[in-house]
């Protein structure tokens, strides 16, 4: 099955590697959010761990608003996905020039990330499906699944390593190079669709 289905498929491919960024992007202000506005930002502990709770919601709205724009457009989810990966790419640049003791407005932008970073991860599974034959489905998400969590592994450990050694400012930029990769690689599915 894998080497039938999953193996020669190229946009299947590109699928997984994007979102093995996607997964780098969604996880670098869920895991470290908190730390960077208590370092950088000034925030206490307390708000600083309010960030993931202001993520977390904002995602929940994200993905009930960007599925019903998904549904929309002939369920064109790498479309979707391309477009909420933009705002998340300003929103990751935003905190970088943010002023210390603006917590609202970093607060805003975690709202930002939340909202539009979980569009992608939730089309993933959805677009290995129309990628590949009925036959391999559950293979194929869970191939795109796997690199998701190769994605989550680099992020926990690079993303510390590049903030201890080189700082946030260096940090933010991994996240923002990886950001940019998801998104060009996500453009590759713009007019993937749902097969009849």
């Amino acid at each position: 099955m894998f080497l039938k289905y999953i193996l020669p498929n190229r946009m299947l491919w590109v699928l997984a590697i994007a979102n093995m960024f996607v997964y780098i992007a969604r996880y670098s202000m869920v895991d470290w959010g908190p730390t960077y506005l208590k370092e950088v930002k000034g925030a206490s502990l307390t708000e600083g761990g309010f960030s993931t709770t202001v993520i977390e919601f904002a995602g929940a709205a994200g993905m009930l608003t960007m599925g019903w724009l998904s549904d929309k457009l002939g369920g064109r989810r790498g479309r979707v996905s391309v477009m909420a990966m933009i705002p998340l790419l300003l929103a990751f640049a935003a905190i970088r020039v943010v002023p210390n003791h603006m917590l609202w407005l970093d607060m805003l932008l975690f709202g930002v990330i939340g909202f539009f970073v979980y569009v992608p991860v939730m089309f993933s599974g959805a677009m290995s499906l129309d990628l590949t034959s009925k036959k391999a489905v559950g293979t194929a998400a869970g191939f795109v699944g796997f690199f998701g969590y190769v994605g989550r592994v680099i992020q926990g450990k690079g993303l510390g390593w590049i903030s201890q050694h080189y700082g946030w400012d260096a940090g933010l930029w991994a996240v923002l190079i990886c950001t940019l990769a998801a998104m060009v690689l996500l453009a590759f599915l713009w007019n993937v669709r749902p097969r009849g």
